[in-house]
């Protein structure tokens, strides 16, 4: 989709008129009447419509540069010539429970995924407030995006007796799984519950931006893992 602008253009004026005697050759008022439209035909470019909007009031494609104007502060912690990585320092539209953020910007697709992480989740051993939490930014994300693409909410029975269990069970391969996938044309978005074997977790979220898939496939050209 593209949107139109239109430059007006003054024309200059010889000896005899508007383009020299030429002008003369249609009578005043056609010229008046066909002028809009002649400007309208020479002068018209296209312009790209609205950039994506990402997250955070942040834009897919956008550059390290254009992303510090949209108040991202942090550093550049992996660059090998074509994809960088930003851990942000902070991120102004970012929630407050943000525990960190981290921006693959690539050099010629610019941001195209984001990778979003709560505060710790700590003294909840059966999980309850860790779920609920998880449930309250699913339900955001359905608001977003419309129904789940897939969901996998798979928990043992007897998990909350056990203390510490509920982010232990998530750590281990195929004891637990919380996670739902949305995807649309234009981005694709992964939710999941983090555990860890000490016990504690987090929420992340994964976007990934709409030419994500050109950056995989550049990084496979490349040998980059």
């Amino acid at each position: 989709m593209m949107a139109g602008v239109c430059w007006h253009a003054s024309v200059a004026r010889g000896p005899d008129g508007p383009a020299g005697k030429t002008a003369d050759l249609l009578p005043r008022t056609t010229m008046r009447c066909l002028a809009p439209l002649l400007a309208a035909a020479i002068c018209c470019v296209s312009l790209p419509a609205l950039a994506q909007e990402a997250p955070f009031g942040l834009r897919w494609g956008a550059t390290i540069e254009e992303l510090k104007i949209r108040g991202v502060t942090g550093d550049v912690v992996l660059d090998d010539g074509s994809i960088r990585t930003v851990q942000a320092r902070s991120v102004s539209g970012a929630p407050a429970d943000t525990g960190s953020v981290r921006l693959i910007v690539h050099r010629q697709y610019g941001l195209q995924r984001i990778v979003w992480q709560s505060r710790d989740l700590s003294d909840d051993p059966s999980g309850n407030k860790a779920l609920t939490a998880y449930q309250k930014l699913k339900a955001s994300m359905t608001d977003l995006y419309g129904p789940t693409k897939s969901a996998e909410e798979e928990l043992p029975s007897g998990l909350a007796a056990v203390p510490a269990g509920f982010f232990l069970c998530l750590a281990e391969d195929g004891c637990a799984a919380i996670v739902s996938v949305w995807r649309t044309a234009d981005v694709d978005v992964r939710v999941r519950l983090v555990g860890t074997t000490t016990g504690t977790g987090w929420l992340e979220a994964i976007y990934l931006g709409p030419d994500w898939s050109d950056v995989t496939q550049d990084m496979k050209r490349r040998g980059a893992r």
